[in-house]
């Protein structure tokens, strides 16, 4: 194997880790066998190898909770994303963005340092004039829209990365997959150019996230030149501005909204949160909040209101199983995963809550069996391994005739709960 590539797939593994965290199908095992493919250089011979890859792999789509609304996603496999992942840091090892650009930005980028940076340089904004505005422009369907002609012409494009997306639009439809941290990267760096025409107008009173901007302006007719520049570049790509989300906003609205301070004490947090049902605020209590009766028992129906909470949710019960209220709130969570889901959105939840139960005897137990034997029927191998692991923890092995053979693997080492546990930590 060439040595440097081999070093690339190694220095690709902290950030890869990381990555993992914004998977929407937890994996059964934690990707713990990936990760060491990764770590000692085995996962590919060579660059040339990952469109071949991707071109094999299956793809299943998965309908996941994206705000108050659903997305269909293509699903490809963990090692699949690693590769992709790889070769996108090759490619962009010499770019460097704008300061004031916050998303995957860089090699290093942390996501809860990135968005406490952030949030401070918006306040910093929102308070830097008077009267203050902020121009938010965004982009309408960044991730879908983006086409292979300006990936491809970007000046950081090498052949084997080239050649692998075009693979992926082959297989999938598009260029890039949303919540995948190699199209999180190559779509912050596709938009360099815009940030300079940004920068060219505001200076650094400016942050981006994602395919978002905020800008400082002094009145709306500058915050509408600004628009029509960026509009322009925009088209080039051929993308277009949100109409919905490209507004102007007082400072109000930017310290209170995408701003507000949400790394306070987990209660306060939650205080604010159930004040304004504010989901941005529900996301970050719950990652801090201790066990509480009062929250456990109102779960479901928060995660009834609001779907895209339930990875962090699943993260919160993972840490009070000592407390009286998480049973009733695991049967009810399943309850609504069976009998009040779309057909099509049944995986996500479904893997979300075995991942759970996977983790706890007391709740693989819980888990009805006709939907685990439902799971163990899936095309998508995550959740089949996720019901398979699941039913042997509860019913022992003899419980599923012909597992596969990860789970098989598992099996003969004990089939311990402790034994290399599915993930709940989670950045969705």
């Amino acid at each position: 194997m060439p040595s440097r590539w081999s070093d690339d797939l190694r220095a690709c593994l902290p950030s890869f880790r990381e990555s993992l965290l914004t998977g929407w199908l937890p994996d059964a095992f934690a990707d713990a066998e990936l990760l060491a493919a990764l770590e000692s250089g085995a996962l590919l011979a060579s660059p040339g190898e990952v469109a071949p890859m991707v071109a094999r792999a299956p793809v299943h789509p998965l309908t996941v909770p994206v705000g108050a609304r659903t997305r269909t996603v293509p699903l490809l496999p963990a090692p699949v994303h690693a590769a992709l992942h790889t070769l996108t840091e090759r490619a962009l090892r010499d770019h460097r963005p704008h300061p004031s650009v916050h998303s995957a930005a860089r090699t290093d980028w942390h996501y809860r340092r990135a968005y406490r940076a952030r949030s401070e340089k918006l306040t910093e904004l929102a308070a830097g004039r008077d009267p203050s505005l902020v121009q938010h422009l965004d982009i309408e369907n960044f991730g879908t829209s983006v086409g292979l002609g300006p990936l491809l012409a970007a000046p950081w494009m090498t052949a084997e990365l080239a050649s692998s997306l075009r693979e992926v639009k082959r297989r999938t439809g598009q260029c890039l997959v949303h919540a995948t941290s190699w199209s999180t990267r190559l779509g912050a760096a596709l938009l360099d150019p815009l940030d300079q025409v940004v920068a060219r107008h505001a200076g650094e009173a400016w942050a981006r996230w994602s395919d978002g901007w905020h800008v400082a302006v002094r009145d709306a007719r500058e915050g509408e030149r600004l628009r029509e520049a960026l509009a322009g570049g925009l088209a080039a790509m051929g993308l277009r501005l949100s109409e919905r989300k490209t507004v102007l906003l007082a400072s109000s609205e930017v310290t209170g909204g995408v701003a507000a301070n949400v790394s306070g004490p987990a209660d306060e947090v939650w205080r604010a949160a159930v004040g304004a049902d504010d989901i941005r605020r529900y996301r970050y209590a719950l990652v801090r909040a201790a066990p509480d009766p009062g929250i456990t028992t109102v779960l479901p129906d928060l995660v009834r209101r609001h779907p895209a909470l339930l990875p962090r949710a699943v993260r919160y019960l993972d840490g009070a199983t000592g407390s009286h209220a998480l049973f009733g709130a695991f049967a009810a969570l399943w309850q609504w995963a069976a009998r009040e889901t779309p057909e099509k959105e049944a995986p996500f939840r479904c893997g979300r809550l075995l991942a759970l139960a996977a983790r706890h005897e007391e709740l693989a137990r819980r888990v009805p069996r006709p939907l685990l034997d439902t799971c163990r029927r899936s095309p998508v191998t995550g959740l089949r391994e996720l019901a398979e692991r699941v039913t042997v923890t509860a019913h022992g092995p003899g419980a599923v005739a012909e597992p596969s053979p990860r789970v098989r693997d598992w099996v003969r080492r004990g089939a311990a709960v402790q034994d290399r546990p599915p993930r709940t930590t989670t950045y969705l």
